[in-house]
């Protein structure tokens, strides 16, 4: 009984995220990008989910620096994390963090950001290249 809940759970979560609307996406040669966000608006003092995928749409292995980053409508920048992933050819990885919007901070859209460059393709290394794509939310 315990594993058919937690299969189900899962199940459940897989899901959700595929049902989230993705509303941005990016594509370079070696790297796709989707990025979306529990909310379209948040509260001061609230918090939002960021969700983004990243698909290798190479015939190697690649290796890419994500980072994803908040922009406020009044110009500060918040590093909401950074990772170093190794992506097999024609497959995924899902990346999700919280972002908490403090209660201080400015009004307005803010716009989520994930950028992913990638150097290497096959142990190779290669010309740098970068994608990105930006979700938004207004925090009232």
């Amino acid at each position: 009984m315990k594993r058919f809940f937690s299969q189900t759970i899962v199940a459940l979560a897989c899901l959700t995220f595929l049902l989230l609307p993705l509303p941005t996406s990016a594509q370079s040669s070696d790297v796709s990008l989707s990025i979306g966000t529990s909310a379209p608006t948040v509260t001061r003092g609230g918090g939002v989910a960021v969700y983004a995928l990243v698909t290798n749409n190479s015939t190697s292995k690649i290796r890419s620096t994500v980072t994803l980053s908040a922009f406020s409508s009044c110009g500060s920048e918040t590093r909401l994390g950074e990772n170093r992933l190794t992506i097999e050819p024609g497959k995924s990885v899902a990346l999700s963090v919280y972002y908490p919007v403090p209660s201080d901070a400015c009004t307005g859209m803010y716009a989520v950001t994930i950028n992913a460059d990638s150097g290497k393709t096959g142990g190779k290394t290669a010309s740098v290249s970068s994608s990105s794509a930006t979700a938004y939310v207004d925090v009232q």
